[in-house]
C-alpha cells in the first residue's frame, strides 16, 4: 500500500511540475516532460498488464491538464511502455547504455508525436528548425538526467518494499 501511495504522489507531482512549474521558469525553457521518468521506470521495473492501465491513466491526466493536442500523451505513454517492454526481451535492463538511450529516445518520440499532430492540423511551415533544435536539447538533457532518476526513484522504490514488509509482520 506504501508503494501505490509513493507512486500516485510522484506521479501527481511530476504532473504538477510539467503542467506548472516547467512553463513559468524563464531559465530551463527546454524541459523534457518529467512524466516519462516514471513511465519509463514502470515500464522497465513492472511486466504486468495492469501497469498498462496505470500508465494510461497517467497520460489521461496529463491529456486533462495540459493544452497540448487530444490525446498526445496518452499514445506517447502507451507507445513508450510497449517499445520499453519489447525492447526488454533484448538487452537486459541493467545494460549501462541501455537506460540513457531509451530515456533519449522516449523524449524524441514525444516531440514526434507532437510534430506531427502540428504538421496534421497546421501544416509544415508550423515546424521550424528552432523546434526542432529544441527537441534535440530535450533529448540530450534526457540522455543524462532520466536514469539519475529512476536509479533515486529504485531506491525509494526500495525503502517502500522494506516500509511494505515491516508492516505486514
Amino acid at each position: 500500500m506504501i508503494k501505490f501511495c509513493f507512486y500516485v504522489l510522484l506521479s501527481l507531482t511530476l504532473m504538477l511540475i510539467q503542467t506548472s512549474l516547467l512553463p513559468s521558469v524563464s531559465r530551463f525553457p527546454h524541459g523534457f516532460d518529467p512524466l516519462i521518468i516514471i513511465i519509463l521506470f514502470f515500464s522497465l521495473m513492472f511486466s504486468n498488464s495492469a501497469i498498462i492501465i496505470a500508465v494510461f491513466l497517467i497520460g489521461w491526466c496529463m491529456d486533462s491538464l495540459s493544452g497540448a493536442p487530444l490525446s498526445l500523451y496518452t499514445i506517447t505513454y502507451i507507445w513508450i511502455f510497449i517499445l520499453v517492454q519489447f525492447l526488454k526481451q533484448f538487452v537486459h535492463r541493467g545494460n549501462i547504455i541501455f537506460l540513457p538511450c531509451i530515456s533519449a529516445f522516449a523524449v524524441m518520440m514525444e516531440n514526434a508525436f507532437l510534430f506531427f499532430s502540428f504538421f496534421v492540423r497546421y501544416g509544415i511551415e508550423f515546424i521550424s528548425i528552432q523546434n526542432i533544435v529544441v527537441a534535440g536539447k530535450q533529448s540530450l538533457w534526457a540522455f543524462f538526467l532520466i536514469p539519475i532518476c529512476i536509479v533515486i526513484i529504485y531506491g525509494m522504490h526500495n525503502i517502500c518494499d522494506n516500509l511494505d514488509s515491516k508492516g505486514t509482520v
